[in-house]
Parts: structure tokens; C-alpha cells; sequence
């Protein structure tokens, strides 16, 4: 939806109004932006001490929703489908919270244990079906590189398992191996749990 520009003369017309119907109209507008809603309830009600517990929660509704998807796996494309869905509310968990720790740390957890669960599927499909899966996970992968090149050092040692983990899942997949090298992955910097400066 666009936004519109607020003329200066509405603007004061606005500010003019009583209170009682700033608040009104303000309460009515609020309601329309859920992003805005949890944003306000994470900041005024839990005043901003709740980032670890909505980061915990996340965790387990993650692991949750892969152990589910084991049941009803089908191919690639589907998988990157629930794999998004995933993404998509970690992006929410970061908009709401600005955890930055927390968005390497789900991510990582959502791509290894995806792998964990799904690799042979991965390995097995032809190369055709599991190619936008592969770019993704590599994608993925490099935007959690760039994301602990702006850490600090001692928390890019918080993540050297999880890389490991994921660059050991990456090369043991030949299409996934390809998918690095084309977009300029060096599986080494996962593996040696290092982020290329």
C-alpha cells in the first residue's frame, strides 16, 4: 500500500485536534499495521526485556515446524516453500525486536537442520528440482557471512559450530557444492568457522 504525502496545512490541522480524537483516530490506525502492533506491544508492555524469550520460542517453533515437514516431505520446491514461510517470520522476530544475534542464530538453525533433516533428499533429487533450493541455502549462507562481518569478534566465535555445520552440509551435496562455487561461496570460511574480511 502507497503512502501518502501529508500536506504541512494537514499536518497542523492534526496536531489541533483534542486529544480524546488524536487518540481515537491514532488507536484505529495502529490496528491496521500488525508489524506496528508488535513492535509497540515488544517496546511499551514487555519494554523491551523479552528479545531472548521470543527468540527461544521462535527456536522451538522452528524445530517444531521441520520435525512436521519430515512427515509430509515432497520434494525441493515445497521445502523451500516452508523454508521461506520460516524466513519470513524470523524477518518479523528481527522487524519487532532488532535482534541481531538472534537473526544469525535462527537462520543458522533454520538451514542446518533443514539440511540435517532433508540432505539425502536434497543430494538425491535431479539437479533440475533441487537448483532454486541450492542457490537459496548458498544465498542464505552468504548474507549470514556478510550479517557476522559487521559482529564482533567474539560473537562470530559464538557461531563457529553452526558454520561448520553448514559448510560440511554444503560440500557433502555435489549440486550444493556447484550452486557455492557459481555464486562465489568459499566453503572453507564455513568449515574453518572464519568470516572473510
Amino acid at each position: 500500500m502507497a503512502r501518502t504525502k501529508l500536506t504541512n496545512e494537514l499536518k497542523k490541522a492534526i496536531s489541533q485536534m483534542p486529544p480524546t480524537e488524536k487518540d481515537k483516530l491514532l488507536f484505529r490506525l495502529i490496528a491496521k499495521d500488525h508489524a506496528l502492533v508488535q513492535k509497540l506491544i515488544f517496546e511499551l508492555l514487555e519494554t523491551g526485556d523479552t528479545k531472548e524469550l521470543r527468540r527461544d520460542e521462535l527456536k522451538e517453533n522452528i524445530l517444531q515446524a521441520l520435525k512436521n515437514y519430515k512427515n509430509y516431505y515432497y520434494s525441493p520446491g515445497y521445502l523451500l516453500l516452508d523454508l521461506r514461510s520460516i524466513s519470513g517470520e524470523i524477518n518479523r522476530h528481527v522487524k519487532t525486536t532488532k535482534d541481531k544475534y538472534g537473526e544469525i542464530e535462527l537462520n543458522f538453525l533454520m538451514l542446518n537442520k533443514s539440511l540435517e533433516y532433508f540432505g539425502e533428499h536434497i543430494k538425491n533429487a535431479p539437479p533440475r528440482r533441487s537448483k532454486t533450493f541450492n542457490n537459496y541455502v548458498v544465498k542464505r549462507a552468504l548474507k549470514l557471512l556478510a550479517l557476522l562481518k559487521k559482529m564482533h569478534e567474539d560473537i562470530v566465535l559464538d557461531f563457529q559450530g553452526p558454520m561448520k555445520e553448514l559448510g560440511k552440509h554444503i560440500g557433502d551435496s555435489h549440486n550444493m557444492m556447484k550452486a557455492a562455487i557459481f555464486h562465489g561461496l568459499d566453503v572453507n570460511w564455513l568449515l574453518q568457522g572464519k568470516v572473510p574480511r
